[in-house]
């Protein structure tokens, strides 16, 4: 486009003025917490899913947890397979700044937890206080507690029940 723009890579960035800009196309990246609810989705399934169009690298904190819980994952250049893998097993999962554990994917991944063998903790070091979810879960039976930024979720099964979404 012509912008005179330094410093990529680096703590700062300058970009200096210029006469003028040209046209370009540009294809915006695939959203990581969409394709992150998806895979969370997926993982709770007993079908095989497929997702497009998404960028393994951007994903790849969550995709390191879902391994460890025990989901099969299969990932190609722009395209993650997930298969159900039973029983699952309890993980420790810390939100943190990107590349970490997205802040916006620990609600997803809570249902998930359900189906562990064992606790799991999910603390939330962006927004200590964003646990809502948990009495909306608690009303559908989940066995799960939060407090001081940190949730427990011990193995449970949900039932039906009026929520409210919150967050």
């Amino acid at each position: 486009m012509g912008a005179d723009i330094r410093g990529a890579g680096t703590t700062s960035i300058k970009i200096n003025g210029v006469e003028e800009l040209k046209g370009s196309e540009y294809q915006i990246i695939p959203d990581r917490i969409e394709a992150g609810s998806y895979m969370c989705m997926a993982a709770a399934m007993g079908e095989e899913v497929i997702l497009h169009n998404i960028v393994p690298k951007h994903v790849e904190a969550l995709t390191v947890k879902l391994q460890e819980l025990g989901v099969d994952i299969e990932i190609e250049d722009e395209k993650i397979i997930i298969r159900k893998q039973t029983p699952y097993k309890n993980v420790d999962i810390k939100t943190l700044v990107y590349p970490g554990f997205a802040t916006d994917l620990q609600q997803p991944i809570t249902p998930l937890l359900f189906m562990t063998e064992g606790p799991s903790f999910v603390t939330d070091t962006i927004y200590p206080a964003r646990f809502k979810h948990v009495e909306e879960l608690q009303r559908m039976g989940a066995n799960i507690k939060s407090d001081e930024g940190t949730a427990v979720i011990k193995p449970s099964t949900l039932n039906g029940a009026e929520v409210r979404s919150e967050e």
